[in-house]
């Protein structure tokens, strides 16, 4: 049976360390036992958070009102000639490692990127234009109001540029299927390796981060890093939280930043890049719980 805990802190599981407690938190083995917990916070009436490295989420100060599933031991990946069945918990990062190690190829690109492959599917993570939706053929998920467990084919996932239909969904992704082509050349291999080293070099790795803070525009002017970085943003705080000087599109805690420190930098992000560019730059990063600082919406 799942361990269920109370006011537990969610800023360790987190890879901006930042965030207030859960009011439940559990951290289930296997499918059965997530299953048990959406189903234990359905009869409840509990909000639920799915949480996986962290890596792409924002927890607000006051952290979460309900149950937090911590998916993190859900991992695992069963291989079929190219085709891999991957668990949500595990880290994306894996998957294409054991990819390359079979001689195959498709998203090599993503190579370092540090989030768990329920979270990659849900938003379509993808850098250097290669995205998970390359690959990926279903996913196997619950659905969080009805308790039913669905498979869902990739082209009904209606997939986009860091989207799906799982984000505005109520879904508990269970695992993922992906398929890849073949690559005997070993040129996917060295990609993978140059990949990481452009991350090593342009990302502030050694500074609490959620990776890229907000989505490239769709307008081809430029990315969202050089928006921001070309309105002299770059080093700007808001408590103990800093666009990074190393890449902009990256905020940083530079050691006891809250969640309100950077929801009000992200926002002071959005207004100034709106005044230089009449563009509003739209977070990627993910929301969870209530922050008094409203996005900035030019509208109103």
């Amino acid at each position: 049976m799942p361990l269920y805990l109370n006011n537990i802190s969610l800023s360790d599981k987190t890879t901006l360390k930042i965030g207030g407690p859960a009011h439940t938190y559990v951290r289930p083995i296997d499918e059965k036992e997530i299953c048990e917990c959406v189903s234990w916070a359905y009869y409840h009436s509990m909000p639920v958070l799915f949480l996986g490295k962290g890596s792409n989420i924002l927890i607000s100060d006051n952290g979460w009102p309900g149950l937090v599933i911590d998916l993190c031991a859900h991992s695992g990946i069963v291989w079929t000639n190219n085709c891999a069945m991957a668990k949500s918990g595990g880290l994306l990062h894996s998957l294409v490692k054991e990819m390359l190690d079979r001689k195959l190829c498709g998203l090599e690109k993503l190579a370092g990127i540090p989030g768990s492959i329920g979270g990659a599917v849900i938003m379509n993570a993808g850098a250097f234009g290669q995205s998970v939706s390359d690959c990926l053929t279903s996913v196997e998920y619950v659905d969080v109001k009805t308790l039913e467990r669905k498979t869902v084919v990739a082209a009904d996932l209606a997939l986009a540029y860091r989207s799906t239909i799982l984000k505005t969904t109520a879904a508990l992704v269970l695992s993922a299927r992906f398929c890849f082509k073949s690559d005997e050349s070993d040129s996917s291999e060295a990609l993978f390796r140059e990949v990481l080293d452009k991350r090593k070099n342009r990302h502030p790795l050694d500074m609490p981060n959620c990776g890229s803070v907000f989505k490239n525009p769709s307008l081809p002017l430029a990315t969202a890093g050089t928006l921001i970085e070309q309105a002299g943003l770059k080093g700007t705080m808001r408590g103990n939280a800093q666009v990074s000087q190393k890449h902009a599109n990256f905020i940083v805690n530079c050691g006891g930043a809250t969640a309100s420190d950077v929801r009000a930098l992200i926002v002071h992000v959005q207004k100034t890049v709106f005044e230089k560019n009449n563009i509003v730059l739209e977070p990627e990063v993910v929301f969870a719980g209530e922050f008094q600082e409203a996005l900035f919406n030019p509208k109103i």
